[in-house]
């Protein structure tokens, strides 16, 4: 593919509803399907209330991000402003870091190849698992705004996939569906009911990726804030309606720890579930797959620019994409599954490096005003400091819990390799930076 050198991105490509239905998309993936009935082993039918708890706390654990997002144009996502809130080295630490999560394409990949399969036993998992980063990796290299067009067509059919199984259960859901004092609510009490809401805040905090396309925006300060502060609505009703479904229209015996389809399977007619099988799960995890391959080729292209991975990555098309990297994350997505890897236990094992990850950027956020020259006084949401500053400590306050609450559940040798990962990429970073090969260069800008 023929490739040139560039050193800006095109902008002006995605306007609001773009970016609502790529974050809509992004954090819409494997975890509605399966996480349910995990919550549901925990905490019986109040698991949808458990969903409501775990999107509010997603949104504040999000929320300092969406505030500074109003700030500036943040070229190469989070890692932009990193490197100026926490220092180079510290801001290449967090960007470098973003490579691994190129392994959990593989999961994404292999779960809609497993839901194809289940409406066609003929098709072959891995077949499908192969064929589909190949897709997405294509519709990527044509750009951020073919991709965005795709992503807004997949993301309607998902949506459509959803509402017809959450309504189906809110038109027959058992007697005592609001019996909260019933036995099968809060089965292992308020440990478990929390336990529950972690579990499912993995599925309800993955909208703020779309910062990565911060430079792609037609309006960055006022449309970016604004998608995903809208995004936590359409999960209050697209994630409660099916939680509901879930907990309410069978026994809770035959609902713990099973995916949406086992319950789809019972309530609907064949024809019916085969629908909703391609309209639900298969669209959550391909419009999750769609957007990944943007949401961090976009900081590594930046990282590159500044010197933190070799040069020759960062050629890019006539399309303004870093195409060596969707290549690269087509592989390492493509590997695990060509050589039959456990992929729970690769994702286990980097469970912990993006918990540090979150930790890094909630501190990151919370220096802007300081280290940002202009930036403040430049934001669109004219939040008053101290509120500002608050969200930034309940966030931290939240992210910290999850990891505490992780550990409980972690095993040495995860801890031992994540622990390991980060010594690895940090002295990387110290490499580059001391050798010189790193120069950074501011990558967002007032507007």
């Amino acid at each position: 593919m023929k490739s040139e050198k560039t050193t800006t991105e095109k902008s002006g490509l995605l306007g609001f509803w773009d970016l609502a239905f790529m974050g809509l998309g992004s954090v819409v993936g494997a975890g509605i399907v399966t996480y349910v009935g995990i919550a549901i082993s925990w905490t019986g039918r109040s698991a949808w209330i458990a969903y409501a708890v775990a999107i509010v706390l997603g949104f504040l654990a999000n929320l300092p991000l969406i505030l500074m997002s109003s700030a500036a144009r943040i070229k190469g996502g989070n890692y932009s402003f990193l490197a100026t809130t926490l220092g180079e080295v510290g801001g290449g630490w967090y960007g470098v870091q973003q490579i691994l999560n190129a392994f959990y394409f593989s999961t994404m990949a292999l779960s809609l190849g497993n839901y194809m399969h289940a409406i066609s036993p003929a098709i072959p998992v891995k077949g499908v698992a192969i064929f589909s980063l190949v897709l997405f990796a294509l519709i990527n290299l044509f750009g951020t705004s073919f991709m965005a067009k795709v992503q807004n067509v997949l993301t309607i059919i998902l949506i459509f996939g959803l509402l017809m199984f959450g309504l189906y259960g809110m038109m027959n859901a058992q007697p005592g569906s609001f019996d909260f004092a019933a036995e099968d609510f809060f089965t292992d009490g308020p440990d478990g009911f929390m336990q529950a809401v972690m579990i499912l805040m993995n599925s309800t905090t993955g909208y703020t990726l779309i910062t990565s396309f911060s430079g792609s925006c037609k309006k960055p300060k006022t449309d970016l804030p604004l998608a995903m502060a809208i995004v936590p609505l359409f999960l209050v009703v697209l994630y409660c309606s099916v939680g509901f479904t879930m907990c309410n229209v069978l026994p809770i015996e035959q609902t713990a720890n099973q995916p949406l389809t086992a319950v789809a399977q019972v309530i609907f007619s064949p024809v019916v579930f085969y629908l909703f099988v391609f309209s639900g799960p298969v669209m959550a995890l391909a419009t999750s797959l769609n957007s990944s391959f943007g949401i961090f080729e976009r900081p590594m292209m930046q990282l590159t620019r500044d010197g933190w991975l070799p040069e020759i990555l960062g050629n890019v098309n006539k399309y303004g994409i870093a195409w060596k990297y969707i290549i690269i994350f087509f592989f390492i997505g493509a590997l695990p599954i060509v050589l039959d890897f456990d992929i729970g236990t690769i994702v286990s094992n980097f469970t912990f490096v993006s918990s540090i990850g979150y930790i890094l950027v909630a501190i990151g956020i919370m220096r802007y005003p300081k280290t940002m020259e202009g930036a403040w006084e430049n934001r669109a949401w004219r939040t008053p400091m101290w509120l500002f500053l608050a969200a930034c400590w309940i966030a931290l306050a939240i992210r910290v819990f999850m990891i505490w609450r992780s550990f409980q559940t972690a095993n040495m040798t995860m801890l031992v390799a994540s622990a390991a990962c980060l010594l690895v990429m940090w002295l990387w970073c110290f490499y580059r930076k001391k050798t010189g090969k790193a120069h950074v260069e501011k990558s967002w800008e007032l507007q």
